[in-house]
């Protein structure tokens, strides 16, 4: 029995010994496998490597661009279309054979520090011959025994490298395979030099695609629905073929955009995301490949849109949304021109260095704008106006480009306060090297001519204005819906092209009350001694149109209209001069408001530092700009179809950002406002202020004023501690779209005697609340009000509100037009967007670049 037993334990001890033997084996396996797999992106980069390092040494290649990240790492864009990437930071090498070609123009390879030629067939292998033919390429892979591989005739035959090499996998890395350990650039020589991993040496290549070129104005992944159209601003040079490797969507490539159409399929049934190639090549054959990161849907763009947009596409009674995509330059159908653009137009660029102004020495570089000014306007249209005052330059078409190169330009100091420039003039750029690059400072704050009692009224820096007001061409006959094109006068001196404005001024009590409808003028209370200038003035509306075509009575314009004509209040229609194609872009604004701003604390705090301001212009825009320590950044006054975008207000806290004041469709977006000051409680004076703190943005947001009518403010972040603007006497149809920030009271401002604080029309959509600030003084129940009925201020007719979200707010419901799904974002996330996409066929590339 014993020995049964015996002979069972040790069947038992071989069969337990064989599994792990067994165990033992797989794990081997499986670790090769997994070495192996981990090889697999080293080994494409470094056979990548090979071949570039050899075209570099060859002298065949050059440099096409080149970007270094946050960590210092290098992209290098090479002439054949590939990149070469190389990483900072000492590589673990793990067994990694590293290329170099050494000074016999041999190929040569390092394994852990030991550096050994290439031999084939006893001989050693040319990597540039002295014939000139083409030198042998090394091509290297791993087998399935992990030993490394290497083809000499591009992977129609595999030999082993050396002696049985081990390919260790386990910690492979991209900078471990790369053959480039360094790379300098040296921006004066137009060169760039690598450093080989394998032996220090260097090559150096020219950098050539500084002047070749193919930009997409666009950042992140572009998402489409299925079958939509994208358009994307493109800038390229010296591109003299593009070939497109795509067979599902449809691409086409213009001299300014490229338009992109997706599948009407998703053959995945998911999401997924892929990328769009496209290969440039120049003239001398040399090639740079471009990429667009795209997403398709599963679904067309508006298939899970809220019901306010359904709505609206299929015309539906109920629907409650205006129209605002004729918001913008060009009624938003196209970004303004690049300078160098208009240069080949015959505009005539002045540099300001070359009339006197010297950049960062700490003196007024005024005069030397000045005599800018007056080259451009000539000797008889030089003016001083406003009690001397005001120094007017006046040309309608200056074909013009104001260059302020890199440095500080001081514009207004002691010597010139309160003194302002206005600029009477159209087709002008005041242009910068950058916004980070170029400033124009104001070091001294204008005071109000009556500073106790208009503390906002001090004089702006500059401004470019036209001086001459509406002039009255007729009366309005016939009645038109809102959204119509066309209205009924009879009209001289006007044609296809010309401006015109449509004005109501009816001061009748039934008008008055049907425009305050659901309330009336007597619910208004006014501060004592004060007049409502609502009952006083009555109602007044000043929407400006440009004319597309006349005939007989009908006048049709290029835009909608967005308020309906009774022809029995007395509309009338004027002329309405303006200056065209006036433009600011690339450099900052700088102030020096106070670090303790309090709102109507004095002239200084109110409009001290105000720089810039437009006046009567349409077309004409402000881009990549900054502010700093501004009281306000700008006013767009009584002007039509401009934009401000891509905007910075940033530094000490001040009064008011960018406003849309008596104007039609003006576009405000992608601006950030991230000053820093006190927190401020309602009221005014030293003991509203509260704690210091970052990014609480100017006390008034970005918004509206006066008479504006079609304003759009899009994709705007304010501080956590300011709102929209929203500044009364009578703005209308406001769209304050994909914006984020606080939402409280008392920011949007407007005298008592001015109330409302905005009439008809305002539609928030999908705003996202950042800090949430009730007031139980006149939010009853816990809820939001629009229209507070005991006190002067903070009255709105009854908004549309889509998609807030963020911090949660529950608002009284019946003081609203519309409060559709205010617990979460909605689609489409745009309604500018979505409106341009619907009136257009597609979303236009200037707004996707700015996404």
């Amino acid at each position: 029995m014993k020995k049964v037993i015996l002979s069972i334990c040790t069947i038992l001890f071989v069969a337990l010994y064989s599994c792990d033997e067994r165990d033992d084996l797989r794990s081997d396996i499986d670790n090769l496998k997994e070495r192996v797999a981990n090889l697999e992106a080293s080994i494409e980069q470094m056979n990548t490597d090979i071949n570039n390092y050899q075209q570099m040494v060859a002298g065949v290649i050059l440099v096409m661009g080149y970007n270094q990240d946050e960590l210092g790492n290098y992209t290098v864009e090479l002439s054949n279309g590939e990149t070469v990437n190389i990483y900072s930071g000492k590589a673990d090498m793990n067994d990694m054979p590293l290329f170099s070609i050494n000074a016999s123009g041999n190929w040569a390879y390092t394994i852990n520090g030991v550096t050994t030629e290439l031999l084939f067939n006893n001989q050693p292998v040319n990597a540039i011959p002295e014939t000139g033919a083409a030198g042998i390429t090394p091509k290297m892979k791993v087998d399935a025994n992990g030993f490394w591989l290497i083809s000499l005739d591009n992977g129609s035959t595999w030999s082993k490298l050396g002696n049985n090499q081990i390919a260790d996998g386990t910690q492979a890395t991209s900078n471990a395979s790369s053959v480039f350990s360094n790379v300098i650039v040296n921006e004066v020589t137009g060169e760039i030099t690598f450093t080989i991993r394998a032996d220090n040496s260097k090559v150096t290549i020219p950098i050539y695609g500084q002047d070749f070129y193919l930009n997409i104005q666009f950042e992140g992944t572009a998402t489409f629905g299925l079958k939509q159209m994208q358009e994307f601003v493109v800038k390229q040079a010296n591109v003299e073929t593009a070939v497109i490797e795509n067979q599902t969507w449809g691409i086409k490539l213009e001299e300014t955009k490229l338009t992109v159409t997706a599948p009407s399929t998703n053959p995945r049934g998911e999401a997924y995301e892929d990328v769009i190639y496209i290969k440039i090549f120049s003239k001398e054959g040399y090639c740079r490949v471009v990429k667009l990161p795209v997403k398709l849907l599963t679904t067309e763009i508006d298939a899970n849109a809220t019901t306010a947009w359904t709505e609206y596409l299929s015309g539906d009674a109920k629907n409650v949304l205006l129209d605002f995509s004729y918001a913008g330059y060009m009624r938003g159908e196209t970004a303004p021109p690049d300078v160098e653009m208009l240069i080949a137009q015959g505009y005539k660029v002045y540099d300001v260095t070359k009339y006197g102004a010297v950049p960062n020495d700490g003196k007024s570089d005024r005069e030397a704008f000045m005599k800018v000014l007056a080259e451009i306007a000539g000797t008889n249209n030089i003016k001083q106006e406003d009690a001397g005052m005001t120094d007017r330059y006046i040309k309608e078409n200056a074909k013009a480009v104001i260059y302020f190169p890199e440095g500080n330009y001081i514009l207004q100091d002691k010597a010139s306060q309160n003194r302002r420039i206005r600029m009477s003039m159209g087709n002008i750029v005041l242009k910068g090297a950058g916004k980070d690059k170029t400033t124009l400072e104001m070091t001294v704050a204008n005071t109000s001519p009556n500073p106790t009692t208009e503390m906002w009224n001090a004089p702006v820096m500059m401004e470019f204005k036209h001086n001459t007001g509406l002039t009255e061409l007729g009366t309005i006959t016939a009645d038109a819906p809102i959204g119509s094109k066309s209205v009924t006068a009879s009209v001289t001196g006007v044609s296809s092209g010309s401006w015109v404005c449509l004005v109501l001024k009816n001061n009748n009590e039934d008008v008055i009350n049907t425009e305050l409808s659901p309330y009336r003028w007597q619910d208004i209370n006014v501060q004592s001694g004060g007049t409502l200038n609502i009952k006083s003035e009555g109602i007044q509306i000043y929407e400006y149109h440009q004319i597309e075509k006349i005939s007989g009575n009908t006048i049709t314009f290029k835009e909608p209209i967005m308020h309906a004509i009774n022809k029995d209040w007395n509309w009338k229609i004027s002329k309405f001069a303006n200056y065209e194609n006036v433009g600011i872009e690339d450099l900052t604004f700088k102030g020096h408001s106070k670090e303790k701003f309090i709102h109507h604390g004095s002239d200084i705090d109110d409009g001290g530092f105000k720089l810039i301001d437009f006046v009567r212009l349409t077309n004409s825009w402000i881009r990549r700009v900054n502010f700093e320590s501004v009281s306000e950044a700008m006013s767009i006054t009584s002007s039509a179809n401009c934009s401000a975008y891509d905007i910075q207000i940033g530094g000490n806290r001040g009064h008011a950002s960018i406003r849309s004041q008596a104007s039609s469709r003006i576009f405000i977006g992608k601006v950030i406002e991230n000053s820093n000051g006190y927190t401020l409680s309602k009221g005014e004076g030293e003991g509203t202020l509260g704690t210091y703190q970052s990014n609480v943005g100017q006390y008034h947001a970005c918004g509206v004023s006066k008479q504006s009518m079609g304003a759009v403010i899009w994709n705007v972040k304010w501080g956590d501690d300011s709102c929209f603007e929203s500044h009364a006497t009578q703005p209308r149809a406001t769209l304050i779209d994909c914006c984020s920030g606080g939402f409280m009271h008392w920011r949007q401002g407007g005298d008592s005697a001015q109330m409302p604080n905005h009439m008809e029309n305002l539609t928030i959509w999908n705003f996202n609340a950042t800090n949430i600030q009730t007031d139980t003084d006149i939010d009853t129940g816990g809820q939001f009000i629009w229209w507070d009925a005991k006190g002067y201020w903070w009255k709105f007719l009854p908004p549309i509100v889509v998609g807030f979200h963020g911090q949660s707010l529950q608002f009284n419901e019946s003081q609203m037009k519309r409060s559709e799904n205010n617990n979460g974002a909605v689609e489409p996330l745009s309604l500018y967007e979505a409106q341009l996409r619907n009136r257009l066929g597609y979303v236009p590339g200037w707004l996707n670049a700015l996404k």
